[in-house]
């Protein structure tokens, strides 16, 4: 293995390494954080909080914010699984947040990516 090669190699791992401890800040952050949601909250006083959701996934919709809160790969790549929805009502209010909202018991829309 030439000096470039190794370089890389060295480069790379240090790149995963340091992407992984802040996807863990943000999971800590977010679990700690959903212990001040309350439900009536509105979604202004929601992004005060928990900061901006996952943008861009298929599964975000205007009356479901989804916050990184548990790896389950460490692929880099945020799945729904590994997120904890915060679902609002008609007037912009949460209406509750957590599994039971994420397993569909309350009938989540899911934006579909194909067309």
């Amino acid at each position: 293995m030439n000096i470039k090669n190794v370089f890389l190699l060295c480069s790379a791992g240090f790149l995963v390494l340091t992407l992984s401890s802040c996807f863990y800040r943000e999971i800590e952050r977010n679990q700690k954080n959903l212990a001040k949601i309350r439900k009536g909250m509105t979604k202004k006083q929601v992004l005060e909080i928990m900061g901006e959701p996952v943008k861009g996934e298929s599964y975000c919709t205007d009356k479901v914010f989804f916050y990184y809160t548990r790896q389950s790969w460490m692929d880099g790549m945020v799945m729904r699984d590994e997120c904890t929805p915060i679902a609002f009502d008609d007037f912009d209010r949460v209406i509750g947040w957590g599994p039971d909202f994420n397993t569909g018991i309350y009938h989540i829309p899911v934006k579909s990516s194909r067309k």
